[in-house]
């Protein structure tokens, strides 16, 4: 259910990049104002994070996942009703803060039901999740605008979420022990080797300025800040780079900017077995979280450089997609180092990495949009390489071991 909610969302948030033309066209929208409109999902994505992972923490997963949906679906659907830029630019807002409650609230679940030798494959295909709707929606966005508007599209696109909402709410638990459906044996291996214990329903208060001042957290956002903005490209400027850089047809961008989401998913699942395997092997965070995050960010810059000297649409779509899978292998070691760190305050601090990548992505059109304008679009894969590189050192500056900041308990009155 958490790997579908992760679908369902990015289903609609990724439409707006192939409709990109429809829209502006129809709203009379240069590059830069298109960049603004983009953006402005992710700023209200990112400033809403933090909230949004404390309102987690605080009613649990199971309710705040529910509503989240619920108001992310009927965002999705006001974005149609869009007639200026400033509305557009509203809903995308709305719907970023609607849809922040995602992944911390999803990694609070995982940091109770999934043990830690179990850790990076759950990520894994939660993150595989999300580049499964993106790739989708891809997909069906440019099969859809060829029979509909743009407008209907995104209410199209709104209903699996208030479909996943109500069965969501049905059918899970926030605590394993307190689902009808776990006998004492599956919540002993639910337990096993896990520190946040089922049964451990202790409240806490946090030193937020401790963790803030955490080097490693630090760290840990900034590999997120530039592998998100990496990972945006392929959300949102990249069916456009296809057709000024290749001249492809919208239907064409659609499936061509699908291939790098689907490596995503290749990479991202692959990403979770890889950290698993390492784990169980050496019970090494270094080996099985950092290095493996340091040699996926390296992959990725090497294979984007490779791209820009590529100048066939199909050799160059692969060399982007390789370096997709490369990036997407990181994924796990993020959310698992972060799970791992974070203590008992999961669903808070994953908000704060989250919160960092989620800058990151809403900077990234904008920037697109001013670099286009500027340089235009040959150049643009060399600076996506660069920031590869240097998310790749702030994985060789984290420390794997050891908590961003121990939880004080709460003082009786």
């Amino acid at each position: 259910m958490l790997c579908a909610a992760a679908v369902v969302a990015y289903l609609g948030r990724s439409g707006l990049g192939v409709a990109e033309g429809k829209v502006s066209s129809e709203l009379g929208l240069d590059e830069v104002r298109m960049g603004w409109a983009m953006s402005a999902f992710f700023w209200g994505y990112a400033v809403a994070q933090i909230p949004a992972g404390w309102i987690g923490q605080l009613i649990g997963p199971r309710t705040a996942l529910a509503i989240y949906a619920t108001v992310w679906a009927a965002c999705c659907a006001a974005i149609g009703g869009s007639f200026n830029l400033t509305l557009l630019i509203a809903t995308q807002f709305a719907f970023g803060v609607a849809q922040a409650g995602v992944f911390p609230c999803a990694a609070q679940a995982i940091s109770v039901w999934v043990p830690n030798s179990w850790r990076g494959i759950s990520t894994g295909l939660l993150g595989s999740s999300m580049s499964v709707g993106a790739a989708a929606s891809s997909q069906l966005a440019g099969v859809v605008l060829e029979v509909c508007s743009w407008r209907l599209m995104f209410v199209l696109f709104a209903i699996p979420s208030v479909v996943w909402a109500i069965i969501f709410y049905w059918v899970f638990r926030d605590r394993p022990d307190d689902h009808p459906a776990v006998n004492d044996a599956e919540l002993a291996v639910i337990s096993d080797d896990n520190p946040k214990k089922p049964v451990d329903n202790e409240r806490q208060t946090w030193d937020w300025l401790a963790y803030l001042a955490s080097f490693d957290l630090w760290m840990v956002n900034g590999q997120q800040f530039f592998r998100a903005a990496g990972y945006v490209f392929y959300t949102t400027w990249f069916p456009k780079y296809l057709k000024e850089m290749h001249g492809v047809s919208t239907l064409q961008s659609g499936l061509l900017a699908s291939l790098p989401l689907l490596a995503v998913v290749v990479g991202s699942t692959s990403g979770g077995f890889i950290v698993d395997a390492i784990w169980k092997r050496t019970q090494s965070a270094r080996l099985s979280r950092q290095a493996v995050g340091v040699c996926a960010m390296l992959g990725c810059a090497s294979c984007i450089s490779l791209a820009y000297f590529v100048h066939g649409k199909y050799g160059a779509v692969a060399m982007i997609a390789a370096g997709s899978f490369c990036a997407a292998v990181a994924g796990p070691c993020a959310y698992t180092i972060t799970i791992d760190k974070a203590g008992k305050a999961v669903a808070p601090v994953f908000g704060i990495m989250n919160m960092s990548g989620n800058i990151g992505a809403a900077l990234c059109p904008t920037a697109v949009g001013y670099f286009v304008a500027e340089y235009g679009w040959s150049w643009l894969l060399l600076p996506f390489a660069g920031i590869y590189v240097v998310a790749a050192f702030c994985w060789l500056l984290l420390n794997p071991q050891g908590e961003f900041r121990s939880p004080k308990p709460k003082q009786a009155a």
